[in-house]
């Protein structure tokens, strides 16, 4: 998967654009690129998890099979997402996941300080969900994942099990 790029989609670089991307990028260290780059994927993964979860919300109702596809997808990029954050938390040297939110804010401020867009649209539309909020449904959703690679392991063993003693 590549990294997305929020900032918009012209196909070539504009002087106006590349301003912002100077703007952004230009004053920070080669540690804090990095981390900015962790920020990037974590954005990106947790973008693919929101699409998929409206792919598996549109096709609830008519086809069950596409609908379970999506969330399962929606529960691996979430897992990939919550790895990316702490990723940036160990990186920033933050103690926990509240101290890496707060961290995760000032980036996402100073890019719409400097008009350099690193984060999805949605994740700022609504000001009743902030980042700790798409956090925990990202964990809630990684946390769903890990239980059900749980039970496909235990659904095989029970397969090995039954077809071992035949």
């Amino acid at each position: 998967m590549t990294q997305l790029d929020f900032s918009g989609y012209e196909p070539i670089r504009t002087a106006e654009r590349q301003e912002r991307h100077d703007a952004f990028w230009g004053p920070l260290s080669e540690a804090r690129r990095t981390i900015a780059h962790v920020a990037c994927d974590f954005f990106a993964f947790a973008c693919e998890a929101n699409l998929q979860m409206a792919t598996s919300r549109r096709h609830e109702k008519t086809d069950a099979e596409k609908s379970q596809e999506a969330f399962v997808r929606v529960q691996m990029y979430s897992k990939f997402a919550i790895e990316k954050f702490r990723l940036f938390g160990r990186l920033t040297g933050c103690r926990d996941d509240a101290e890496a939110i707060e961290r995760l804010d000032r980036l996402v401020g100073y890019s719409r300080q400097t008009g350099w867009q690193i984060y999805p649209g949605w994740w700022l539309k609504d000001p009743q969900k902030n980042t700790a909020y798409f956090i925990n449904r990202l964990k809630t959703y990684a946390g769903q994942r890990i239980a059900y690679l749980e039970m496909l392991r235990k659904v095989a063993e029970a397969q090995a099990k039954e077809g071992g003693a035949q």
